[in-house]
């Protein structure tokens, strides 16, 4: 019979962990509690199997997804190609696909400062819009990072997307940045 963790491991630091965050004397505290308690070490079992899941369904372009920069860079480590657009609000550009991207990355430029709900919508002529919710905010993060589902954007023509970047704030929302994307097949 396995005994309870009295000092379970929080998420973050696992997660921190399996991507390699976690550096020095963090990173060895961590490991020496994972080799003695199965508990966290299920939990960290757990985390590693709903990521695998996200990564292929991101890698499928099943999903849109909001992503963050050590998620880039394990993509890249990885092999993995992502085509990126960095806009700040006001912004607009000319894009594509290929059939080489395995990602096309929206780098949405804003103040993020004091955001305690941050929702995204996004706008395409004669479609209803979507909307992304509750996206979580990095404290000091200066931008919004989204993949788009590649599936839908290589049978694309041409088309025009606009993203909404909004605060959500007990008075209503307040917009933190507009971006467009002009889209032509490759």
């Amino acid at each position: 019979m396995t005994r309870r963790c009295d000092r379970p491991l929080d998420a973050a630091a696992l997660l921190d962990y399996w991507l390699g965050e976690a550096s020095g004397p963090d990173d060895d505290v961590v490991e020496e509690h994972l080799l003695a308690c199965d508990d966290c070490g299920r939990r960290l079992r757990g985390i590693v199997a709903l990521a695998e899941g996200v990564r292929v369904l991101g890698g499928e372009g099943a999903v849109e997804m909001i992503v963050t920069p050590s998620f880039l860079e394990k993509a890249s480590r990885e092999g993995l190609r992502a085509r990126e657009y960095r806009l700040r609000p006001g912004e607009h550009v000319n894009c594509t696909v290929t059939r080489e991207d395995d990602f096309l990355v929206a780098r949405l430029v804003a103040d993020l400062t004091g955001v305690s709900r941050l929702d995204i919508v996004a706008e395409q002529p004669g479609r209803p819009p979507r909307r992304i919710e509750d996206v979580p905010v990095g404290p000091g993060a200066g931008e919004v990072i989204v993949a788009q589902a590649m599936p839908a954007m290589r049978a694309l023509g041409r088309d025009d997307l606009r993203l909404r970047v909004l605060s959500v704030e007990p008075g209503g929302e307040r917009v933190l940045g507009e971006y467009d994307f002009h889209h032509s097949p490759s």
